[in-house]
């Protein structure tokens, strides 16, 4: 495996997904976020991978967005929130394949949702730390309806109050609210991981993409909906050759020469 912010390997028709930011605890920075957008597209595409392990680098699974990593230049044209959840695999939409989630040490924020919304199965290491921190730091959040992972109480409670020196749930607690599959030892997650995805291997894909689709069709909330359809219609719009071209044109008067890209 090289030493790219995503690192991505396959063997045995099991594509091993690694963030690989440990400085940072896998923080989403958007570079990070592209990068697992495009890992999710070519784990799709690929025909040597049946089934993905996401995994973390360092002592934590994702410690959230990173709000200290600053802004790309191109940041303006699209909320830098929204951005950072290109991360997530877009499941039952355009990532019919398994995604099994290997977690340990902090999963925090986005982390959390790549951990529980973006894997169809998590397993969790002792050590996970399963948390929502953007109460205390006071990020701006649209209306988040209740989540399908959790009882209701049990959801506002995590919303509210899994903070750093709130109510933060360990596995053991996650495992008992449903929110993830399995909890082992550290030493024996990623072989736990493994042993899931050779399960997973033996179905045929359709059925698993009917099983993908029908279940999450049936959880995406209209602001979900909404997020997913302007990032894969109106944003690239926004940062293409041809609205550029099409600015610079109005500007000096003359007819614009778009390239559809």
């Amino acid at each position: 495996m090289s030493d790219d912010i995503v690192r991505y390997e396959v063997r045995d028709e099991v594509a091993f997904v690694q963030m690989n930011r440990p400085k940072k605890l896998n923080a989403l920075s958007v570079e990070l976020a592209d990068a697992l957008n495009q890992t999710w597209a070519r784990f799709e595409a690929d025909p040597l991978a049946k089934v993905a392990i996401l995994s973390a680098v360092g002592r934590a699974f994702c410690a959230g967005a990173d709000i200290a990593g600053g802004r790309p230049n191109d940041d303006w044209r699209i909320p830098w929130a929204i951005r950072v959840h290109r991360a997530y695999p877009q499941n039952g939409v355009t990532v019919f394949k398994p995604i099994i989630g290997a977690v340990h040490g902090y999963a925090l924020g986005g982390g959390w949702a790549l951990a529980v919304r973006g894997c169809d199965i998590t397993i969790a290491g002792e050590s996970a730390m399963f948390g929502f921190p953007e109460p205390r730091v006071g990020i701006s959040i649209p209306p988040i309806d209740y989540l399908p992972y959790l009882p209701f109480k049990a959801s506002l409670e995590f919303m509210l109050l899994a903070w750093n020196g709130g109510e933060m749930l360990d596995a053991r607690r996650a495992h008992e609210l449903g929110m993830v599959n399995r909890v082992v030892p550290d030493a024996d997650l990623m072989n736990e991981a493994i042993r899931w995805a050779e399960k997973l291997k033996k179905i045929p894909p359709l059925y698993i993409k009917a099983v993908k689709y029908g279940h999450y069709k049936t959880m995406e909330s209209k602001t979900m909906r909404d997020e997913r359809e302007y990032l894969n219609f109106v944003w690239p719009q926004e940062v293409s050759e041809d609205s550029r071209e099409g600015r610079h044109a109005f500007k000096e008067k003359r007819e614009p020469r778009f390239k559809g890209r």
